[in-house]
């Protein structure tokens, strides 16, 4: 994979690193958020009773769709977000795996779901791919599942936000994020040739996101900056990397994502397979459909997030 850092914008101490990564996808596929508001995809519980792991996803297109570890749905029983990205095959029902993000709410609002316009911050999808990980002790005895981890991350950031939900919501707490800004984001639209983003908080690798077509990263584009610079402290920039510094460390952690083993997952829902894909230093996954990428996503591990990539 040749990767090449094209564009970078500060806010806070927060940036952004847009990517242009090589090759793309001969597979034509789009991204599944258009397709839910049109109604040609439909997510809807798994049954009538619910279950909050799972949700039922009946693509009526007749195209592939992409489902990203970043979406949250919301609606029907209760809002969710995916656990991991999905690629969903054209004229198919699949059922994908999901973590509720509003734990005191049990009741219809809606036969079906839909969108926000917001995806998960880096640090809830982070705890999630944390929670895949092989590499935790066999005798780790503090080990939470999934859907632990996302419950404790929406409610310690509503505690830390002085958000009051009554169903712990973690829509709400992204509204009030985006709310809050007291100033504007800086002008920040997709790069030319790009299909890929890193953030950095602090001037140190978060996470990455590259796409396998630029239409999937430009409507994914909008959300993830945005869900990286709420997580800015704005002013604090004192230890803030320059532009050069930042693309030096964005593709450190690409290429040591790329270069790391790849372990498939049997039992993944839809299309394509996936890989988990960690080092000491990182964890993320590899969706793939044969050899072709459709979206990697990596994640500096919590722990490590103070430390730099070179020592």
């Amino acid at each position: 994979m040749k990767t090449k850092a094209i564009h970078f914008t500060a806010f806070g101490n927060a940036a952004i690193v847009q990517v242009s990564s090589e090759p793309l996808t001969s597979l034509p596929f789009l991204p599944a958020g258009p397709a839910i508001k049109s109604g040609g995809l439909i997510i809807s519980e798994l049954t009538a009773s619910g279950s909050v792991g799972q949700l039922a996803a009946l693509n009526k297109t007749a195209d592939y769709l992409l489902l990203t570890d970043a979406d949250v749905l919301t609606g029907a029983k209760q809002n969710r977000v995916v656990n991991r990205s999905v690629l969903l095959a054209p004229s198919a029902r699949t059922v994908i795996g999901v973590s509720c993000v509003e734990r005191l709410r049990w009741n219809y609002r809606s036969s079906s779901f839909s969108t926000p316009g917001s995806v998960a911050d880096p640090n809830l999808r982070s705890r999630k791919a944390g929670t895949f990980s092989r590499m935790k002790p066999a005798d780790e005895t503090d080990f939470r599942d999934t859907q632990g981890e996302v419950w404790d991350h929406v409610s310690a950031n509503l505690a830390c936000e002085g958000v009051h939900s009554q169903t712990e919501s973690y829509e709400e707490l992204l509204q009030f994020r985006m709310q809050k800004a007291e100033r504007a984001f800086p002008g920040c639209n997709p790069a030319d040739g790009c299909n890929g983003l890193a953030v950095l908080i602090d001037g140190k690798v978060i996470s990455a996101d590259l796409f396998g077509n630029e239409e999937s990263y430009r409507y994914y584009f909008p959300m993830l900056r945005d869900a990286a610079f709420t997580l800015s402290r704005p002013g604090a920039k004192k230890n803030q990397h320059e532009m050069h510094e930042s693309y030096f460390r964005a593709l450190e952690a690409i290429d040591e994502f790329s270069d790391a083993l790849r372990h498939p997952e049997e039992s993944h829902p839809g299309a394509g397979t996936l890989n988990m894909v960690e080092t000491e230093r990182l964890v993320g996954f590899s969706l793939i459909h044969g050899e072709e990428m459709i979206h990697n996503a990596l994640f500096v591990r919590q722990e490590q997030s103070t430390k730099p990539f070179a020592d």
